[in-house]
């Protein structure tokens, strides 16, 4: 087994570690898109909630995507189904535990 696979699940998420692997977790990922497993907080106070189809160095994909505002306005909740946020507006990303669990077990299995 390769010993960046042995290094913490947290570091991954951290992003520390070898960027192969990390990549390759990443498309592990990518490739189960089917379920809201993503939560996408944005600078004005938007949420948004969705598979992660895509990500590059300027931009994050989702699909799947409902949007939630809890702002001084009228809150209120959208149904997007896909959307394009800048990375440069992100405050956090959230993904479910269990989902990366699972991905980070098959990718262990794809590299024994």
């Amino acid at each position: 087994m390769s010993s960046s696979i042995t290094k913490n699940k947290s570091d991954l998420l951290k992003g520390v570690g070898d960027k192969k692997t990390a990549k390759e977790l990443l498309e592990i990922i990518m490739n189960n898109v089917k379920r809201k497993h993503f939560k996408v907080k944005v600078k004005d106070n938007r949420i948004f909630v969705g598979g992660l189809s895509y990500v590059d160095k300027y931009y994050l994909f989702l699909t799947e995507c409902i949007e939630y505002y809890k702002g001084d306005d009228e809150p209120y909740v959208r149904d997007c189904n896909e959307i394009i946020i800048p990375l440069k507006i992100i405050k956090s990303i959230e993904i479910q535990k269990s989902y990366f669990d699972s991905c980070y077990e098959e990718l262990k299995k794809d590299v024994i």
